[in-house]
């Protein structure tokens, strides 16, 4: 399992509290704003949790953006397809960086790759919120989210479109050519006798109901 050794309790716990702080039981009912503070917190813990992981010399392809959705997740019952068509042929089709992560949260796009990359890659961590950053899955998911993110702003800038704001966005470090691949199975000390909160609509777990989103 991926597991990224002595990852920082302050990182993990930044995670967990902006996920409390921001939840709502229903995705498709998100208010607006949610849409541009997920991405904008998400690029920003990436890339700080990121600075960290390469100061300790672990291998950069471990938490390398995925490039695509894998097709054994693209395959599952809750995978948007439509959804992900309008990500990848019509982008200029969101005016704001909240109405983009909005769809990508209210069409279960974002609940379905973890929820499945968990279960299909035997990954634990991804399905929970005190969790999920110490998994380098994590990181191909949400670096992945990210280029959708700057490839809208690309969008934003040549289209004037309003609200393109990059958030708290910070320059990647080049990966230190210390130790590498230092990932383990072993299991967080943090786990043990603690209540979890997990990834989805109701109760912090991701769904697996699909929705069709049209473009």
């Amino acid at each position: 399992m991926p597991f990224i050794q002595n990852f920082p309790s302050a990182l993990l716990q930044e995670h967990v509290q902006w996920h409390h702080a921001n939840h709502h039981d229903d995705p498709s009912q998100l208010p607006a704003g949610y849409g541009a503070k997920f991405m904008q917190f998400h690029r920003y813990f990436i890339n700080k949790a990121l600075q960290w992981y390469y100061q300790q010399g672990y291998d950069p392809q471990l938490v390398a953006p995925w490039q695509s959705v894998p097709e054994a997740i693209r395959n599952t019952s809750c995978y948007n397809r439509n959804a992900e068509a309008r990500l990848m042929n019509n982008l200029q089709s969101f005016s704001t960086l909240d109405q983009l992560g909005l769809f990508i949260e209210g069409s279960n796009l974002h609940g379905c790759i973890h929820q499945e990359a968990s279960r299909i890659f035997g990954e634990n961590f991804l399905n929970d919120f005190d969790l999920a950053p110490q998994s380098t899955y994590f990181y191909q998911i949400h670096g992945m989210l990210d280029q959708w993110y700057k490839r809208w702003e690309q969008l934003a800038g040549q289209n004037g479109f309003v609200g393109g704001g990059r958030g708290a966005s910070q320059t990647r470090k080049s990966a230190s050519t210390g130790n590498r691949g230092q990932v383990s199975s072993a299991v967080s000390s943090s786990r043990r006798g603690k209540k979890k909160a997990q990834f989805r609509p109701t109760a912090h777990k991701w769904s697996s109901k699909a929705r069709n989103t049209p473009e």
